[in-house]
């Protein structure tokens, strides 16, 4: 999982090393530091919100776990920051869309074996406990995302059955389907806000990993430059 406010101020924490790790690491524009591991082990978690102020819900700890515990991450810098236990989601799930900050949060989508494939889950969080909201319009796991606002946002890409191409916009009450992708894909990276969005990376099959970059305007995809290696 990772947040941040621009490329000179990030934190990535947990992930898929073996075995899984609660290792967290700040960015300060030139080099990472180790910070306060995180207190749940796990990977696949959702993630948002900045260097001083982020979010950490759900995951995977293999085989077969789900996760639906939160964390919050407060006062980066000195004194060091630190993770504290928050209110749990309704669904456990890993591969979740993260939108917004520790205040006003969207975790959307992701995966629970127990419901099959792809979720279609929306659940807001206030600072201290999640509800559940209106669905999104397409079941999915492993999206991509893009917005700092809990009221207006973009999810695209992921996975269910197949990688998806689908665009959905959220208004703070309801997911609305808009203009496709032109590459489907699940695990890719998002940035942006629901009008200005890019959408990079990722796999269009098991066995096809992406350089592509796309731009949204807020009402459609172009395809721009690739990135230098596909991931």
């Amino acid at each position: 999982g990772a947040a941040g406010a621009d490329n000179t101020s990030a934190i990535k924490f947990n992930g898929g090393v073996s075995p899984q790790t609660n290792v967290t690491e700040l960015w300060n524009g030139s080099s990472w530091t180790n910070t306060t591991s995180s207190n749940v082990t796990g990977y696949l978690v959702g993630g948002h919100g900045t260097t001083s102020d982020a979010l950490k819900f759900g995951g995977s700890t293999p085989p077969g776990g789900v996760k639906a515990n939160t964390e919050e991450w407060t006062g980066a810098g000195t004194p060091i920051g630190a993770w504290s236990t928050g209110g749990d989601m309704n669904t456990a799930r890993y591969g979740i869309g993260g939108i917004g900050i520790t205040t006003a949060a969207l975790a959307v989508g992701g995966r629970n074996p127990s419901y099959g494939n792809g979720v279609a889950n929306t659940e807001s969080y206030n600072g201290t406990n999640w509800t559940e909201v209106n669905d999104l319009s397409t079941a999915r796991h492993s999206v991509q995302s893009s917005a700092t606002s809990s009221t207006a946002a973009l999810v695209f890409g992921g996975e269910d059955a197949s990688r998806l191409a689908v665009t959905e916009v959220w208004n703070g009450t309801n997911w609305t389907e808009v203009n496709d992708l032109n590459t489907g894909r699940g695990e890719g990276g998002g940035a942006g806000t629901s009008t200005a969005a890019l959408a990079f990376a990722g796999a269009s099959s098991p066995t096809s990993i992406l350089a592509i970059t796309e731009s949204w305007n807020g009402t459609n995809w172009t395809e721009v430059n690739d990135l230098n290696t596909a991931r």
